[in-house]
Protein backbone atom coordinates (compact mmCIF):
# COMPACT_ATOMS: atom_id res chain seq x y z
CA UNK A 1 0.00 0.00 0.00
CA UNK A 2 1.41 3.37 -1.01
CA UNK A 3 1.73 6.13 1.56
CA UNK A 4 1.86 9.80 0.66
CA UNK A 5 2.05 12.86 2.89
CA UNK A 6 2.90 16.45 2.02
CA UNK A 7 3.18 19.83 3.70
CA UNK A 8 3.85 23.28 2.27
CA UNK A 9 5.61 25.91 4.39
CA UNK A 10 5.55 29.54 3.23
CA UNK A 11 8.59 31.59 4.10
CA UNK A 12 7.81 34.90 5.80
CA UNK A 13 9.36 38.03 4.34
CA UNK A 14 12.19 39.35 6.50
CA UNK A 15 13.16 43.00 6.71
CA UNK A 16 16.08 42.32 4.37
CA UNK A 17 13.76 40.73 1.78
CA UNK A 18 11.28 43.62 1.96
CA UNK A 19 14.14 46.14 1.58
CA UNK A 20 15.44 44.27 -1.46
CA UNK A 21 11.94 44.15 -2.98
CA UNK A 22 11.44 47.90 -2.48
CA UNK A 23 14.90 48.83 -3.75
CA UNK A 24 14.43 46.83 -6.97
CA UNK A 25 11.14 48.61 -7.69
CA UNK A 26 12.43 52.07 -6.73
CA UNK A 27 15.47 51.60 -8.99
CA UNK A 28 13.24 50.35 -11.85
CA UNK A 29 10.88 53.33 -11.51
CA UNK A 30 13.75 55.82 -11.37
CA UNK A 31 15.38 54.23 -14.42
CA UNK A 32 12.08 54.35 -16.34
CA UNK A 33 11.54 58.00 -15.38
CA UNK A 34 15.07 58.84 -16.50
CA UNK A 35 14.49 57.14 -19.87
CA UNK A 36 11.12 58.83 -20.38
CA UNK A 37 12.27 62.33 -19.40
CA UNK A 38 15.70 62.31 -21.05
CA UNK A 39 14.62 61.16 -24.49
CA UNK A 40 18.07 59.63 -25.06
CA UNK A 41 16.84 56.41 -26.62
CA UNK A 42 13.96 57.88 -28.62
CA UNK A 43 11.57 55.36 -30.17
CA UNK A 44 13.03 52.45 -28.15
CA UNK A 45 11.99 54.05 -24.85
CA UNK A 46 8.61 52.25 -24.52
CA UNK A 47 10.25 48.87 -25.22
CA UNK A 48 12.97 49.56 -22.62
CA UNK A 49 10.40 50.71 -20.04
CA UNK A 50 8.40 47.49 -20.52
CA UNK A 51 11.63 45.45 -20.32
CA UNK A 52 12.68 47.17 -17.09
CA UNK A 53 9.23 46.57 -15.59
CA UNK A 54 9.37 42.91 -16.57
CA UNK A 55 12.89 42.55 -15.16
CA UNK A 56 11.83 44.12 -11.84
CA UNK A 57 8.80 41.81 -11.64
CA UNK A 58 10.97 38.77 -12.49
CA UNK A 59 13.55 39.64 -9.80
CA UNK A 60 10.97 40.29 -7.09
CA UNK A 61 9.01 37.13 -7.98
CA UNK A 62 12.12 35.13 -7.04
CA UNK A 63 11.68 36.38 -3.46
CA UNK A 64 8.36 34.49 -3.04
CA UNK A 65 9.59 31.15 -1.63
CA UNK A 66 7.85 28.10 -0.19
CA UNK A 67 9.16 24.70 0.82
CA UNK A 68 7.31 21.44 0.36
CA UNK A 69 8.00 18.29 2.37
CA UNK A 70 6.84 15.11 0.65
CA UNK A 71 6.91 11.61 2.11
CA UNK A 72 6.27 8.74 -0.29
CA UNK A 73 6.75 5.14 0.81
CA UNK A 74 9.54 5.92 3.27
CA UNK A 75 11.33 8.48 1.09
CA UNK A 76 11.37 12.14 2.05
CA UNK A 77 11.79 14.86 -0.55
CA UNK A 78 12.29 18.55 0.23
CA UNK A 79 11.43 20.90 -2.65
CA UNK A 80 11.89 24.65 -2.97
CA UNK A 81 9.00 26.35 -4.78
CA UNK A 82 9.70 29.78 -6.23
CA UNK A 83 6.74 32.07 -6.95
CA UNK A 84 4.39 29.05 -7.01
CA UNK A 85 5.60 28.30 -10.53
CA UNK A 86 8.99 26.59 -10.48
CA UNK A 87 10.13 23.71 -8.30
CA UNK A 88 13.64 22.64 -7.38
CA UNK A 89 14.48 19.42 -5.52
CA UNK A 90 16.64 20.38 -2.55
CA UNK A 91 17.08 16.99 -0.92
CA UNK A 92 15.82 13.43 -1.16
CA UNK A 93 16.62 10.60 1.24
CA UNK A 94 15.32 7.39 2.74
CA UNK A 95 13.85 8.04 6.18
CA UNK A 96 15.27 4.72 7.37
CA UNK A 97 18.77 6.23 6.82
CA UNK A 98 18.13 9.10 9.25
CA UNK A 99 20.84 9.29 11.90
CA UNK A 100 19.08 11.69 14.28
CA UNK A 101 16.17 14.08 14.71
CA UNK A 102 16.20 16.75 17.38
CA UNK A 103 14.83 20.17 18.22
CA UNK A 104 16.66 22.81 16.17
CA UNK A 105 19.40 24.69 18.01
CA UNK A 106 21.59 27.08 15.97
CA UNK A 107 24.63 26.12 18.06
CA UNK A 108 24.47 22.58 16.64
CA UNK A 109 25.30 23.84 13.15
CA UNK A 110 28.43 25.88 13.82
CA UNK A 111 30.79 23.31 12.27
CA UNK A 112 28.53 22.30 9.37
CA UNK A 113 29.51 23.22 5.81
CA UNK A 114 26.95 25.40 4.03
CA UNK A 115 26.65 23.02 1.09
CA UNK A 116 25.52 20.27 3.50
CA UNK A 117 22.85 22.42 5.19
CA UNK A 118 19.29 22.96 3.97
CA UNK A 119 17.18 25.47 5.88
CA UNK A 120 13.63 24.68 4.73
CA UNK A 121 11.50 26.72 7.14
CA UNK A 122 11.28 30.18 8.68
CA UNK A 123 14.41 31.23 10.57
CA UNK A 124 12.51 32.03 13.78
CA UNK A 125 10.16 29.03 13.77
CA UNK A 126 9.87 27.67 17.35
CA UNK A 127 8.75 24.25 16.02
CA UNK A 128 11.81 23.67 13.84
CA UNK A 129 13.68 20.38 13.95
CA UNK A 130 17.08 19.29 12.70
CA UNK A 131 17.23 16.03 10.79
CA UNK A 132 20.54 14.42 9.86
CA UNK A 133 20.24 11.98 6.98
CA UNK A 134 22.76 10.02 4.91
CA UNK A 135 22.65 10.24 1.15
CA UNK A 136 23.43 7.48 -1.33
CA UNK A 137 26.70 9.25 -2.14
CA UNK A 138 27.73 9.09 1.57
CA UNK A 139 27.26 12.85 1.95
CA UNK A 140 25.49 13.83 5.16
CA UNK A 141 22.66 16.33 4.91
CA UNK A 142 21.53 18.57 7.73
CA UNK A 143 17.96 19.69 7.13
CA UNK A 144 16.17 22.21 9.32
CA UNK A 145 12.44 21.89 8.78
CA UNK A 146 9.12 22.43 10.54
CA UNK A 147 6.82 19.42 10.12
CA UNK A 148 3.22 19.41 11.33
CA UNK A 149 1.92 16.56 13.53
CA UNK A 150 0.66 14.50 10.59
CA UNK A 151 4.06 14.61 8.91
CA UNK A 152 5.84 13.84 12.18
CA UNK A 153 3.78 10.67 12.58
CA UNK A 154 4.52 9.65 8.98
CA UNK A 155 8.25 10.13 9.58
CA UNK A 156 8.17 8.14 12.84
CA UNK A 157 6.65 5.14 11.05
CA UNK A 158 9.71 4.81 8.78
CA UNK A 159 12.42 5.65 11.32
CA UNK A 160 14.55 3.01 13.02
CA UNK A 161 13.01 2.25 16.45
CA UNK A 162 15.90 3.64 18.52
CA UNK A 163 15.52 7.02 16.76
CA UNK A 164 11.69 6.99 16.56
CA UNK A 165 11.40 6.72 20.35
CA UNK A 166 13.13 10.08 20.92
CA UNK A 167 12.11 11.88 17.70
CA UNK A 168 10.11 15.13 17.91
CA UNK A 169 10.29 15.41 21.70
Amino acid sequence: MDTFFEQIVSIKKSGKTIALFLSVWVFAILLCLFLLLSGLVGPLTPILVVGIGYGAWWLTAKLNIEYEYIITNGTMDVDKIINKSSRQRISSFEISKVERIEKYNPNLLQNVKKENLVFACNQDDPNAYLIVASHEDAKVNYIVFSPNEKLQEAIKKSLPKFIANSAFK
